[in-house]
């Protein structure tokens, strides 16, 4: 008896939590001009891609992509909780994560990049100057206004986590591909 009432104590501050974080989100962020931008990058991108993709890769193509969307919001998340790292300005009040790293900017530059330079040193290469482009030159920008706050985060860290979660996603999506085929 005395868990059930400890969890019913932690649902109700959960759930005080959410309601201040959807009250914060309905006065602050909706129709805000971050708000309206990740609403900009987020269609603007996914029409890129849709543009920029060679339909005959689009399978292959896809199941690294959705790789990369499971790994970046589920890590994403795992941040947040950890009070590692924090968003101002996300699409939808309901889940802390930013939709648009985790289900756009991430997975579709990641596609591309399998796409252009599928293996070898070119592969290598391309997320080397990925995981720097966006450790070291998006990350502060998007904190810069206000997209994203970190709290006890070194952002020198996600180079590395960058290359080799691509690395390991490619082994997947491979493996995968070649068991349908």
């Amino acid at each position: 008896m005395f868990i059930e009432q400890q969890y019913i104590e932690v649902f109700e501050k959960n759930q005080s939590s959410v309601q201040s974080h959807f009250n914060f989100w309905l006065e602050y962020v909706l129709f805000s001009w971050q708000w309206w931008v990740m609403v900009g990058i987020f269609i603007l991108l996914w029409v890129l891609f849709w543009k920029l993709i060679k339909i005959e890769e689009l399978p292959r193509i896809t199941i690294f992509g959705l790789l990369w969307i499971i790994v970046a919001s589920n890590l994403d998340g795992l941040g947040y909780e950890l009070g590692l790292w924090g968003y101002t300005y996300n699409l939808s009040p309901f889940l802390p994560k930013s939709y648009v790293f985790d289900y756009c900017l991430i997975p579709i530059t990641y596609m591309l990049i399998f796409q252009y330079f599928p293996s070898g040193k070119k592969f290598l290469y391309s997320n080397v100057v990925l995981a720097l482009g966006a450790s070291l030159v998006a990350e502060p920008i998007a904190e810069k206004v206000g997209l994203y706050t970190p709290f006890n985060w070194n952002i020198l860290i996600s180079i590395p986590l960058y290359i080799i979660i691509s690395y390991i996603l490619k082994f997947f999506t491979e493996k995968i591909c070649q068991s349908i085929r």
